[in-house]
Formats: C-alpha cells, sequence, structure tokens
C-alpha cells in the first residue's frame, strides 16, 4: 500500500516535469518548430486552399444545384449535384482564361515597371525631402540620409549575383504557389460535390472513436460553429473582397492612376485583414499615388477611397457578413502581427478566423464548466 500510495504522489510530479520539459525545448527551438509546421502547412496547401475556395464558392454552387433540382427533366433534376458542380468547373475555367489572357499581363507589367521605377522614387523622394530649409523640422530629422542609405543597401543587397539568385527562387516558390492554387480549386469541386459524404464518415469516425456521447455531441457542436465561423468570414469576405477589387481599381482608373489594376488586387487581398486591412491599403495607395501623382492627385483619390472604405466598414460588408464575429480590434492586431510574423501572408489572412475560432471555444468550456460547478 506504501508503495502504491509513493507511486501515485510521484506520477503527476514527473508528468509536470515531462511536460516544463517538452514546452522548455519547443522555446528553445521555436525557430525549428515553426519551419516543421510551416512546412507541414505547405504540404498541404492544396488542401488549404481547397476549402478556402469550397467555403467561398458553396453559395453560387448551391444555387445552381438548386436551379438544376427543380428541372422537369428527371435526368437533370437527378443529378443536379454533379451538373452544378461541372457549371462551375467550366465557369471557372472560363474565369481563369480571360484572367491569363486580359488580367493577368497588365500585372505582370505593372510589377515590372514598379520595381524598375523604385531607385527613381527613392532619388525623387530624397529630393523633396533636400528641398526642405536647413532648419526645418524634416531637415533635423535626416530622413533623407537615411533613405539615401537605404536605398543604396537596397540595391547592393538585390543587384547582385546572389540577390538575382534569390529573386529566381522566389520566381519558382512564386510558381509553386499558383499550382498548388490550381490545384486547390480542383481539390475545390471535390469538396463540394461530395460534401455529405465527407461529412457522414466524419460522423462515423467521431462515433468509433468517441464512446461517450455527450463529449461526442459537444465535439460536434464545436464543429459546426467553427464551419460557420470559417463559412461566414471567408465567404463574406472574399464576396467583400471582390467588391473592393472592382471599386478601387475603377476610382483609380477614373483618376488615372499608375498601376490600378495592381492597386486594386492589394486593396482586395488587405481587405481580408479586419480592421487594419482597408487603412494599410488606402495609405499605400495614396503613397503611391502621392510618388507617381503628385500631392494634389494623392488627395483626389483619397476622398473617394476614404468615402467607400467608411460605406464599406459600416454597411456594405455588414449587410454582406450578417453577422459580427466579436472579437476586439487589440486582439485582432495582436493576430495578424503573430501570424504574419511566423506564417506570412497566409498567416496575417487566416489569423483572425482562427482567434475567433479558440475564442468560442474557450468561451463554451468556460460556460460549461460554470454549469458543472453550479449543479
Amino acid at each position: 500500500m506504501k508503495e502504491n500510495f509513493e507511486r501515485a504522489k510521484w506520477l503527476p510530479i514527473c508528468v509536470i516535469a515531462v511536460l516544463l520539459m517538452i514546452v522548455y525545448k519547443t522555446i528553445d527551438n521555436i525557430s525549428q518548430v515553426t519551419s516543421a509546421i510551416a512546412g507541414f502547412f505547405w504540404v498541404i496547401s492544396p488542401l488549404i486552399y481547397g476549402l478556402l475556395f469550397a467555403y467561398f464558392l458553396y453559395t453560387p454552387h448551391r444555387v445552381v444545384e438548386k436551379f438544376f433540382s427543380k428541372a422537369k427533366i428527371k435526368f437533370i433534376a437527378k443529378r443536379a449535384r454533379g451538373i452544378s458542380t461541372f457549371v462551375i468547373f467550366i465557369l471557372l475555367i472560363v474565369i481563369i482564361a480571360l484572367i491569363s489572357i486580359f488580367v493577368m499581363p497588365i500585372l505582370v507589367n505593372s510589377v515590372i515597371d514598379l520595381v524598375n521605377s523604385v531607385p527613381a522614387y527613392f532619388d525623387y523622394i530624397i529630393d523633396y525631402l533636400d528641398s526642405f530649409p536647413e532648419n526645418s523640422i524634416w531637415a533635423n530629422l535626416n530622413i533623407s540620409s537615411t533613405l539615401r542609405d537605404s536605398s543604396g543597401d537596397f540595391l547592393n543587397q538585390y543587384l547582385n549575383p546572389a540577390g538575382i539568385e534569390q529573386a529566381a527562387r522566389g520566381v519558382i516558390s512564386f510558381a509553386s504557389e499558383i499550382f498548388s492554387v490550381l490545384l486547390g480549386l480542383i481539390v475545390s469541386l471535390y469538396l463540394l460535390l461530395e460534401r455529405e459524404k465527407i461529412v457522414e464518415f466524419f460522423k462515423s469516425l467521431s462515433n468509433a472513436l468517441i464512446k461517450n456521447e455527450k463529449v461526442r455531441g459537444k465535439i460536434n457542436n464545436y464543429f459546426v460553429r467553427v464551419n460557420k465561423i470559417l463559412f461566414t468570414f471567408i465567404a463574406s469576405k472574399g464576396l467583400d473582397s471582390v467588391i473592393n477589387f472592382v471599386v478601387v481599381t475603377s476610382i483609380l482608373l477614373i483618376f488615372q492612376v499608375p498601376y490600378a489594376l495592381l492597386l486594386g488586387l492589394m486593396a482586395a487581398l488587405f481587405n481580408f485583414i479586419p480592421y487594419l486591412g482597408s487603412l494599410i491599403a488606402v495609405i499605400l495607395i495614396c503613397l503611391i499615388t502621392l510618388i507617381t501623382g503628385g500631392l494634389g492627385k494623392a488627395l483626389q483619390v483619397l476622398v473617394p477611397l476614404f468615402i467607400f472604405q467608411q460605406m464599406d466598414g459600416n454597411y456594405i460588408e455588414p449587410k454582406i457578413m450578417k453577422t459580427s464575429l466579436k472579437i476586439s480590434p487589440i486582439l485582432v492586431i495582436v493576430a495578424v502581427l503573430a501570424g504574419g510574423a511566423y506564417f506570412g501572408i497566409i498567416g496575417m489572412f487566416l489569423a483572425v478566423p482562427v482567434v475567433v475560432i479558440f475564442k468560442q471555444i474557450l468561451i463554451e468550456y468556460i460556460g460549461d464548466t460554470e454549469e458543472e460547478e453550479e449543479k
């Protein structure tokens, strides 16, 4: 009895010691851990893209399926889902072809022209800052000399064999990412076609692994809520980003701002980051417009962009989303910074829904614990 008591006494201490060692080793090798996680996400990136596209395409796919299910021809009505998937697939091919033919050349030329113009823009900013009187605040801050040193470091870093090699690796990585996106589109169509079978499979797996009905019910409830949060965020933000792309690009084209299509695409992508994204996009657009077109044109662009962003944030997006994610702006900033630091651009985009999911699970767990204590 005494030996058993001693074992029972030391067992929790040993478990805690092992856990502390694991935590210490994880923190001590955090860069290797994050690299391993990032590598894993890169391997399964087609599946991740597939899930994202499936959430975005679910609503149009369901509308087309509902249309074909009401067809008077029984052959079409019985195969409404397969036909709707085929129709969505054809539409995607047409859209990708149109983008490749008409949009991509403009974007590529804009990127090349913008990159080639960077040294000239640096010189323009430095000359403008040097034009201030010597006793002014701007002159005392030595901003022009700092920028001059930065431009020299930039040119030395990238305009050499090592920099060119790094750029080539970046192009290969970008091509690989495009392939993952296209593969993700195919995966999304399969997910849409077989979504009910996939859900039934996971339900059967849950029943086989978790025998406790109460625990199984809670886990299923968590998955339903996670699915709702992801669908709300991805589908709503995706549609709102398309609206942002069309409106922002149209505004920039009206005012004849260079790189209008590229800047409109940037605004659409940054729109996925709540609170911060739209603000960052407007600042970058106005800054580029200031450099390329002067102060007058930058102010002309700023006014309609600011009005549209206010309309989008207060009316358009809430109307599309229909429900708020209920997350603090401070938490959004922390989540975006952490996601960007460890997982890059994708981490910035996905940080907010991940935090919302964990917040929802934590709130429900606390609520369940309080209910059990009251009983």
